[in-house]
């Protein structure tokens, strides 16, 4: 297949992803992790992580980690930075405690964290390289 197409699904399949996160973490904190939905709803959370790396890492692939793709892989991981640091604040401390669950909560934002710091390790890793 051509490279633009790989662009056009890495594109949608990282909007896809982040609006997959954007929907299903605020659905974690309402639920006891020990709950079989809690986990449907954490693997719709991990599907779009993995959707959103994983568009950001077929673009940077496809064009070989040229200059201009590793500046715009950046900018694109500064976007699932910016959205997972949000949502981790938001797991952390909600404005509305009574319907949530507390370790719920944490777990969330633990999982929220990591995608964090990996997002700020891929950037790292794009740079060096």
């Amino acid at each position: 297949m051509s490279n633009i197409v790989w662009v056009l699904f890495s594109i949608v399949a990282y909007i896809g992803g982040l609006y997959l996160m954007l929907r299903t973490t605020p659905m974690l904190l309402a639920r006891s992790y020990d709950e079989g939905l809690f986990m449907a709803i954490a693997a719709g959370d991990i599907l779009g992580a993995i959707l959103a790396f994983g568009g950001i890492v077929v673009i940077f692939e496809a064009f070989n980690g040229s200059t201009l793709v590793k500046v715009i892989s950046v900018i694109l991981l500064l976007g699932v930075l910016l959205i997972t640091g949000r949502l981790a604040l938001f797991s952390l401390r909600p404005r509305y405690v009574a319907g949530t669950n507390k370790v719920s909560r944490i777990i969330t934002g633990i999982y929220c964290i990591c995608l964090v710091i990996s997002s700020v390790y891929y950037m790292v890793q794009m740079i060096k390289a």
